[in-house]
């Protein structure tokens, strides 16, 4: 079969799937020569390119799966209607979970210990400045508790912080979340009085019609003017204006920012231009994460060629293919 990334310059990932794959071929297009390639293509891997209707029609595709999670630059609707299964990769379970949980207490770290201000301390010679924050008994909201939110509720709980959550429907009470501390786990309508208590907010829901400006100006008036926001889920959860309103008005201290509205980011953007630490969409980019999500693609592709539904399906209304 021939698996096409639709985004060129991700060699590491392509020779990871490729190992898993031996006997296909595991090929790479720029995202405006899918349709040069559409006809050709078993498998597409939509990395963070849009695959909609009209990029879709007239193909031979028997699978879209993301590498990784996000679905939300998939047209699911559209790929339905093609007959398309369309299916990802939880971030539990591969090492992708624990690693974006990491950028996560990384991002959090650099802005409490206002790491930039550290280097330019060297570069001037001084010492013992700035003064930064411990993370010890500051209270950290997780908004999204799925594996990534876990995990980093897991490991900010080893900084002796106090963690509350917040998901849609509340605590599920499994065996693996009760066994994480947390001192309150609210159902989406507790999100602002969680808000209120935050010294930093966590962002790690799926992007989808429900998250979609989930932290916006009433969300931002919710903070303290000394709480930090960090997002590791997708650009989209964050209104940008209302972001960019509150750090101009400083209205919070800063953010973390490992996902944008769009990416990659223009190093121009005005909210780079506040207190904001950025790294280019790569919590997941580690060799633990990149190889777990290798397998459980190849795995996919092989359950197809077999004419099974593959795991994890968004659409499984198709069937098999």
């Amino acid at each position: 079969m021939k698996v096409y990334f639709c985004r060129e310059g991700l060699r590491i990932i392509r020779e990871l799937l490729q190992r898993e794959l031996p006997h296909d071929e595991v090929l790479e297009c720029a995202p405006e020569r899918l349709a040069e390639v559409i006809g050709a293509a078993d498998v597409l891997i939509p990395t963070i390119t849009p695959l909609r209707d009209e990029v879709l029609a007239g193909g031979r595709v028997r699978l879209i799966q993301q590498f990784g999670a996000g679905l939300d630059a998939v047209d699911i609707p559209a790929a339905t209607r093609h007959g398309i299964p369309v299916a990802n990769v939880p971030a539990a379970g591969t090492g992708n979970a624990e690693s974006v949980a990491e950028m996560a207490v990384l991002l959090m770290l650099t802005l409490a210990r206002r790491f930039p201000e550290t280097q330019q301390s060297l570069r001037e010679g001084r010492v013992a400045t700035p003064t930064g924050w411990a993370l010890k008994g500051r209270t950290a909201v997780i908004v999204g508790y799925g594996g990534i939110g876990r995990e980093t509720a897991r490991r900010l709980a080893g900084f002796e912080m106090r963690v509350l959550a917040v998901s849609r429907r509340g605590p599920k009470h499994t065996p693996e979340e009760d066994a994480i501390p947390v001192a309150h786990h609210y159902a989406e309508g507790g999100l602002h009085e969680a808000l209120r208590e935050a010294d930093f907010v966590i962002l790690a829901p799926p992007l989808n019609d429900a998250t979609r400006g989930l932290m916006g100006a009433v969300e931002f008036a919710c903070l303290k003017p000394s709480a930090y926001v960090v997002n590791v889920a997708r650009g989209g959860v964050i209104d940008y204006d209302a972001l960019l309103a509150a750090l101009r008005e400083q209205r919070i201290a800063g953010a973390g920012l490992d996902v944008f509205w769009q990416e990659p980011i223009d190093p121009q953007d005005p909210i780079l231009g506040y207190n904001v630490i950025g790294t280019p969409h790569v919590g997941g980019a580690t060799d633990l994460s990149l190889r777990g999500i290798a397998r459980k693609v190849a795995e996919n592709v092989e359950r197809v060629r077999r004419g099974e539904l593959p795991a994890n399906c968004a659409n499984p209304e198709v069937g098999p293919h």
